[in-house]
């Protein structure tokens, strides 16, 4: 369980209901499908943006079983949306197992992708709340959107702050909105709670991403479970080579340009050392620490009650995650 989840207890017997539904859901008539999907699916994954979404209804007063429905649709679409990443990215690794396309094969990846998404969706249509159905549509169209950018400005050492941003916020920040206000909107909640709602989750997004894109060049390959330098070997510019960039000398510049254009992954020790040597990662904690005080402001306008202490608890450990 990743360190943003401090408190589980107080929504565990949700998130057992999560699980139970998760397993539900994905049954199919066709065996493989089912098979496939729950595998991802059971892989020990963090859960964190259902667990968003049903401490964000809590910490709103909602009480009610489409919670759990609703925070199971965010899994869904989530979990969808890995399952082409790796596609896309040729990764062998999720979570630290098999990928779905390494395990079996990119069609399968493909196929049983689009089966996830497709129950996502027919779960989505139970919720009987057209608004919160069409928030949920609209950023699943924005984070496929996020996909096509990134692939376009892949491997371009010309990507910009503006771009990086532009592809967080839709591929990542995206769902952590649509998982709070989403949330929001079936508690009934006023519109000012509904965009402090927005506002939060879509910083803390933007804030795990970045320190997520951190952890890629300072990390521990046993606690991210996830091989350090693997954003640069797959041409990801992320935020801290954008900032290497800006710092190191003309001379670096070029080594990173080539080694990039190139696909050079035997040169990646250098790369990282050239990163972490150039000031670019305490710049980068700077922008985790900005978008964290920006969560904290959204949330001082929820009820004070235990679920938005949790709230702010995952806000503040963001400073101390190793994964």
């Amino acid at each position: 369980m990743s360190l943003l989840l401090n408190n589980t207890k107080i929504i565990e017997k949700e998130m057992i209901l999560l699980e139970a539904m998760l397993r539900k859901v994905l049954l199919s008539d066709i065996a493989l499908a089912t098979e496939i999907a729950s595998y991802l699916v059971g892989s020990g994954g963090k859960r964190i943006r259902p667990y968003l979404t049903i401490l964000t209804g809590k910490a709103l007063g909602y009480k009610k079983r489409k919670l759990i429905t609703l925070a199971c649709v965010i899994e869904l679409l989530h979990t969808a949306s890995l399952i082409h990443d790796d596609i896309v990215d040729k990764s062998d690794l999720r979570r630290g197992n098999l990928s779905v396309n390494a395990k079996w094969d990119n069609a399968h990846g493909v196929l049983v992708g689009d089966f996830v998404y497709s129950k996502a969706f027919q779960l989505m249509a139970s919720l009987e709340n057209n608004h919160a159905i069409k928030t949920l549509a609209d950023s699943t169209n924005r984070i496929s959107e996020g996909e096509v950018l990134q692939l376009i400005l892949r491997g371009q050492a010309n990507c910009s702050e503006k771009d990086y941003f532009e592809i967080i916020g839709r591929k990542t920040a995206e769902l952590f909105k649509a998982s709070s206000l989403s949330a929001a909107i079936i508690a009934e909640t006023s519109k000012e709670l509904r965009q402090s709602s927005s506002k939060f989750a879509y910083s803390l997004g933007i804030a795990f991403q970045i320190k997520d894109d951190l952890l890629d060049y300072i990390g521990e390959e046993k606690t991210t479970g996830k091989k350090i330098g693997k954003d640069f070997e797959e041409g990801k510019l992320t935020l801290p080579l954008i900032k290497t960039f800006s710092l190191c000398s003309k001379k670096e510049i070029k080594f990173l340009k080539d080694t990039l254009k190139k696909k050079d992954n035997r040169k990646l020790s250098k790369v990282i050392e050239i990163v972490r040597n150039s000031g670019a990662l305490k710049q980068v904690e700077k922008e985790v620490n900005k978008h964290s005080k920006s969560c904290l402001k959204q949330l001082s306008f929820f009820p004070q009650t235990q679920y938005r202490t949790e709230l702010e608890n995952m806000v503040n450990s963001l400073k101390i995650r190793k994964k």
